[in-house]
């Protein structure tokens, strides 16, 4: 006995429309296709599934039970389909993302509203941490993938450089470096600076370019966090060297910013653990992430 998924549809259908021409109507196919299928089924199983009058179908008890076990299978099927959109959706319970601060605006605002206009349903799990604790939860399996700095160590993990962006001098709005179209060592020589930690690899560049040019500064404050740069000079404590990713649109209310002109950049780095392939939606989630950082690299470059 052998029958295919086309003839129970379509006895389905049939059995609830007890007509040839509305079940056809639901199907999309001619009449005449209907009543052949369900003849070639009815033969396939050797039952009389419907009496035919004049102008309706009338349904058999050999029909109310064959009705009755499609029922049970169809809604065998739809949570099968509904299994296999979740598998498409993602193949982890959720996908963890981690980032540091300076570019969690950009995750937060630009990446995961991209994210979740195709999966939506996908539980999201995000860690802001410094770099090298963001490393240390991708290789623990922690996290599937994190946007960290380059004083990170990469070995043993998949990384992608996503962005290298010039620093920018931060001061409030009204500052005289505000005249400038960009700045260079020597306008830094006066200013009470706001500077990321000495271990920080940005900060590391800075420090040798001023060496070079022979220029002595004053750091009045030292933090880990771009973010707290900006909001320090928002509190009027100094000048700031930031990068130019931690600047939000509420900044632009206090603060200004030009870029510094030198060698003294931020890198964006995309880190992932090798022995942990992505799900169909980690890999829309790192599309969206590089989405997100294209336009600072448009406009900050290095």
């Amino acid at each position: 006995m052998d029958f295919t998924l086309k003839q129970v549809e379509t006895f389905r259908t049939v059995y609830e429309t007890t007509s040839v021409s509305d079940a056809a109507r639901r199907l999309g196919v001619s009449p005449a296709s209907v009543s052949a299928t369900l003849g070639t089924l009815e033969a396939a199983l050797d039952l009389r599934l419907f009496d035919r009058t004049r102008q309706r179908l009338v349904r058999t008890p050999e029909a109310d039970l064959l009705y009755e076990e499609v029922r049970r299978l169809n809604v065998g099927l739809s949570a099968l389909s509904r299994k296999v959109a979740e598998i498409k959706g993602t193949a982890q319970p959720r996908l963890r993302l981690g980032s540091i601060h300076a570019y969690s605006g950009a995750l937060i605002r630009d990446a995961l509203p991209r994210f979740r206009q195709r999966y939506g349903q996908t539980p999201l799990y995000l860690q802001l941490r410094d770099s090298n604790i963001l490393r240390d939860m991708v290789v623990a399996g922690e996290l599937d993938m994190a946007l960290v700095a380059d004083e990170s160590e990469l070995d043993g993990l998949l990384g992608y450089c996503l962005a290298r962006l010039k620093a920018v001098v931060v001061f409030p709005r009204g500052h005289p470096f505000g005249r400038r179209a960009t700045l260079c060592a020597q306008d830094l020589g006066d200013a009470d600076l706001i500077v990321l930690n000495a271990h920080d690899a940005s900060r590391r560049r800075l420090d040798a370019w001023l060496a070079d040019a022979g220029v002595s500064v004053h750091c009045a404050i030292e933090t880990p966090y771009s973010n707290t740069i900006c909001q320090l000079v928002a509190a009027g404590h100094g000048v700031g060297i930031a990068n130019p990713a931690s600047l939000t649109p509420q900044d632009a209310q206090q603060l200004d910013y030009r870029v510094l002109d030198g060698p003294a950049h931020f890198e964006c780095h995309m880190i992932l653990n090798a022995n942990r392939p992505l799900s169909a939606a980690g890999k829309h989630c790192a599309s969206c992430l590089r989405e997100a950082i294209a336009p600072l690299v448009a406009r900050f470059g290095a």
